[in-house]
């Protein structure tokens, strides 16, 4: 069993003090969507911020943090 998921995501909000808006699972459950976060503006990549942009985050399991954005279709050797 891995020690991260990897879960989808979709900017909501645009750059606000630093962080950014995001749905986790959009399209999953009430009112389109998953949990809604915040994730650090350093994390994400430049061309991802905009609103409705789509991506995949990594969430490390034992830490309960997000350590790291991947572009759709990207592989990632920490979950495969």
């Amino acid at each position: 069993m891995s020690k991260y998921w990897r879960y989808p995501a979709r900017v909501l909000g645009c750059l606000r003090n630093g962080e950014i808006t995001v749905i986790l699972c959009p399209g999953i459950g009430l009112a389109d969507g998953g949990d809604q976060e915040t994730l650090s503006a350093q994390m994400i990549p430049t061309d991802l911020r905009m609103p409705n942009s789509e991506f995949d985050v990594l969430f490390d399991r034992a830490s309960g943090c997000f350590v790291k954005i991947l572009r759709k279709g990207d592989d990632c050797p920490e979950t495969d």
